[in-house]
């Protein structure tokens, strides 16, 4: 097995790596899903939070 380079994309997941986190998202899927329901011009609006 050999290293490739920096992981950015696997099973559909988009993958970034800041220092010594990473962040997995699906931001290609939703801009695709908003583009596919004509909403890609839409407001976004915040996502309560819970705090735990």
């Amino acid at each position: 097995m050999s290293m490739m380079g920096e992981l950015k994309f696997f099973l559909g997941l988009q993958i970034k790596q800041i220092d010594k986190d990473i962040f997995i998202h699906q931001q290609k899927y939703t801009r695709e899903l908003l583009l596919n329901f004509g909403m890609n011009d839409c407001k976004p609006m915040p996502t309560p939070w819970i705090r735990l």
